[in-house]
């Protein structure tokens, strides 16, 4: 199967307005494209309206795009609430381990560009 130009930056535009438009829980989407795969996107979101969690492994959810077609990629998300981004962000709490903040992209529920 042949595969079309895979626009990741183009592509995390699109979903990070999409998910703060249509979650109102997601305040922020964060980007993480270092080391993510080739047809990989990867974002942490951070969700006022979830329950925290600190008892198990933060895992993201792996929603596989157009499986099986040219467009085909991954969207992974890892919901945290604002407290975990906090502890995320002091490196007390964990992301997996290939993801990284480094070149980290960030869109807010006012800004549907990235923040730099």
């Amino acid at each position: 199967m042949s595969t079309v130009k895979f626009d990741r930056d183009k592509l995390a535009i699109w979903y990070a307005t999409k998910h703060l438009k249509t979650d109102p829980g997601v305040v922020s989407v964060h980007n993480l494209p270092k080391n993510a795969g080739e047809r990989e996107i990867r974002f942490i979101e951070v969700n006022k309206l979830i329950a925290d969690r600190f008892t198990e492994a933060l895992e993201p959810i792996d929603f596989g795009v157009d499986m099986g077609k040219q467009t085909e990629h991954r969207l992974l998300v890892l919901d945290v609430t604002p407290k975990q981004w906090d502890q995320i962000r002091n490196q007390k709490l964990s992301i997996p381990s290939s993801w990284t903040l480094e070149q980290e992209q960030v869109f807010s529920e006012f800004k549907t560009r990235p923040v730099k």
